[in-house]
């Protein structure tokens, strides 16, 4: 099941809180390593979407060495992490 209005516009609001800007139509990580639609941010439920997220966070900060510029991985893990907390944020908050 997709995200909900209620979702979307919950976890636009953690992402801006967490310093994710609107841009065109789409909202970008702090430091532009990742992007979500504004209109349609995951196809799936927001569990799937942490799940998801979690992993490619693992998978990021686990290849470093793939990355010629350590800061252009350090960005990209902190932009990841952002995602992730503001999904457990919006997840732990419907599980309660």
């Amino acid at each position: 099941m997709p995200l909900t209005d209620l979702q979307r516009k919950e976890l636009f609001v953690a992402l801006e809180s967490r310093g994710w800007l609107w841009r065109d139509g789409s909202i970008f990580a702090p430091h532009s390593t990742m992007w979500l639609l504004g209109s349609d941010p995951w196809t799936n439920d927001l569990a799937e979407f942490y799940e998801r997220m979690c992993g490619r966070l693992q998978r990021n900060e686990q290849h470093g060495w793939m990355y010629p510029n350590v800061q252009d991985h350090r960005n990209l893990v902190e932009d990841t992490k952002s995602l992730v907390e503001a999904l457990a944020v919006l997840l732990a908050a419907e599980r309660a």
